[in-house]
């Protein structure tokens, strides 16, 4: 079965040993060296609120300065050329030109550390990244990136076969506020049938963004890191401002983020399921501080 049609039929295409040995190794270089930098200088690229739509910076798992451990860090691309040229790599863009139709936008960019158990605050419950960012059509997905080799133990990337053909599930709770997660016994989705996306580091998973995935807790000692880039249709345009590359802020800025294709303010309009990821409580904040709520 070819690429496209596994893609289609499972909501996910997984690619061992995708990316050299040598390109991860750079990688990893820089983000001990950004790690590093962050941790021993100053802190003020930290927010739990706003964020600036250059869009790069920290999030952690507390506020208070002495259990202070990075989570993740947002749009590493915008300020690091390695995670640029990662997320414009001929190999990956060419699956996605693939799988979105043929044109491909740069969405968003994330390096999630995914912090060993004893130090909770890492795992992802349940959600649909659409549930997050709505658009015209749901010609988008999510690419993940394995720095390290990734098995049962570190909490892998866990998603549900053939959940993108299914609903939109509510991410909203009992008060109706947005809190990005589903209530999987209410819905009564059965998680144990979750494919564990492991595979050693350079390993990359292509993921619809109708696919309810999550992953669990890291039960070794250090971190587990993975890149997650988000591409778009050109002609997917966002319901709603997400933080990320908006029209409506910057279109210079959004119709830079073209990778292949041609400009146009023309959307294509799909028949997709939609709920509108409002009220939040609060505005541009990590999945993280989201689930907490």
């Amino acid at each position: 079965m070819n690429d496209l049609n596994l893609f289609k039929k499972d909501g996910f295409l997984i690619k061992e040993n995708f990316i050299s040995q040598k390109k991860i190794d750079k990688i990893n270089k820089i983000v001990k060296e950004v790690i590093s930098k962050e941790t021993k200088g100053n802190k003020d690229n930290a927010t739990n609120g706003t964020q600036s739509y250059d869009n790069y910076h920290f999030v952690y798992n507390s506020n208070s300065s002495k259990n202070k451990e990075i989570l993740r860090l947002n749009n590493p691309q915008n300020r690091h050329k390695v995670f640029y040229e990662l997320s414009r790599d001929k190999k990956i863009i060419s699956v996605a030109k693939k799988l979105l139709g043929g044109t491909v936008r740069f969405h968003l960019g994330k390096l999630n550390f995914k912090l060993p158990n004893k130090k909770k605050g890492s795992e992802i419950g349940w959600h649909q990244d659409w549930a997050f960012y709505p658009h015209t059509n749901d010609d988008l997905i999510t690419v993940g990136i394995y720095l390290d080799d990734c098995y049962e133990k570190n909490g892998p990337l866990k998603i549900i076969k053939n959940s993108h053909k299914k609903k939109l599930y509510s991410h909203h709770n009992k008060e109706n506020y947005f809190i990005g997660k589903i209530d999987t016994k209410k819905n009564k989705i059965g998680t144990n049938n979750s494919i564990s996306i492991t595979g050693t580091a350079g390993t990359v998973v292509f993921f619809h963004c109708r696919a309810v995935h999550g992953s669990g807790h890291n039960l070794m000692n250090n971190s587990r890191p993975l890149i997650l880039f988000g591409y778009r249709a050109c002609d997917a345009w966002p319901l709603i401002n997400d933080g990320n590359p908006h029209p409506e802020v910057d279109l210079d800025n959004y119709d830079k983020n073209i990778i292949v294709g041609n400009k146009s303010i023309k959307p294509r309009l799909t028949k997709v399921p939609t709920i509108i990821p409002l009220p939040k409580k609060k505005h541009y904040v990590s999945i993280y501080e989201l689930q907490k709520n």
